[in-house]
C-alpha cells in the first residue's frame, strides 16, 4: 500500500520509514512543511508542501513528529491542503492487544507493548519499548516516550507527554499538556499543563497552555 509523509522535519522519520518497510508499505510522498533540515533518505524525491500533486492526496499520510504540538499543527496543515486518510501504522514487532481501540494517525514503534481493553486516541505516538498496561484510557496527540511504562488502568489527556523510561502507577490520570520527565515515576494525579519529575514525580512548573491544541 502507497504511504506519504508529511513533515520531513525530525530524526525520528528514520524509525517511521523502517516500520513501513517492515510492513511493505510504499512511501511514495515525502513532503517538506517548513523550511529548514530535511530528515528523508538520501535520493527520495522531496514534495514541497504548498505544490501537493493531486495523485499524492489521494493516499493515506503520516505526521511522524514527536512533539504533540508540531504533530497537531502539521496534520491539521495536511488536512487543509488536502489529505483526508490519516493511516495508522503499527510496527510488526509491537504487540497490541485485540481489544484495545487505535484512532486513525497513530504511530506504534518497535517492540512497543499495549494490553488489552484500552483505548488509545488520534495522531498518538507510542515510541520504542514503551508498554501501556490494560484499560488504559490514553486521548488525542499523546506521546509515549521510549523504555516508557503505564501501568493498568492509566488516564492521559490531549498532548500530553510521557518521557522515556518514565513509570506511571495504576489509576494514576495525567492532565493534557501535562510532561512527564523522562525517568519519572508517577504516583498521584498530574494537574494539566504541569511538568513533574522525579522519584516519586513532583511538580516543577506550570506549561504554558497550548493555544493550537484541541480542548476538549
Amino acid at each position: 500500500m502507497p504511504i506519504v509523509i508529511y513533515a520531513i522535519g525530525s530524526p525520528i522519520i528514520a524509525d517511521v520509514a523502517e516500520t513501513c518497510q517492515r510492513l511493505g508499505l510504499d512511501i511514495v510522498g515525502w513532503v517538506r512543511n517548513i523550511e529548514g533540515e530535511s530528515f528523508a533518505p538520501l535520493g527520495a524525491k522531496i514534495t514541497e508542501a504548498e505544490h501537493l500533486p493531486y495523485d499524492l492526496l489521494q493516499h493515506p499520510f503520516t505526521v511522524p513528529l514527536f512533539t504533540p504540538r508540531y504533530r497537531f499543527a502539521a496534520a491539521t496543515e495536511a488536512r487543509q491542503r488536502g489529505f483526508s486518510r490519516p493511516a495508522t501504522v503499527i510496527d510488526p514487532t509491537a504487540v497490541i492487544a485485540s481489544s484495545t481501540a487505535l484512532g486513525p494517525g497513530t504511530y506504534v514503534n518497535t517492540s512497543a507493548n499495549i494490553g488489552a481493553a484500552g483505548r488509545i486516541g488520534a495522531f498518538c505516538f507510542v515510541n520504542r519499548g514503551a508498554t501501556v498496561g490494560h484499560h488504559a484510557d490514553i486521548a488525542d496527540f499523546v506521546s509515549i516516550g521510549p523504555g516508557a511504562t503505564l501501568a493498568g488502568m492509566v488516564k492521559v489527556g490531549e498532548g500530553a507527554v510521557i518521557g522515556a523510561g518514565a513509570i506511571v502507577l495504576p489509576r494514576i490520570a495525567i492532565g493534557a499538556n501535562a510532561i512527564v520527565a523522562a525517568g519519572a515515576v508517577v504516583t498521584e494525579p498530574v494537574l494539566p499543563d504541569t511538568m513533574v519529575a522525579g522519584n516519586p514525580a513532583w511538580r516543577m512548573r506550570e506549561q504554558p497552555p497550548q493555544n493550537d491544541m484541541p480542548t476538549g
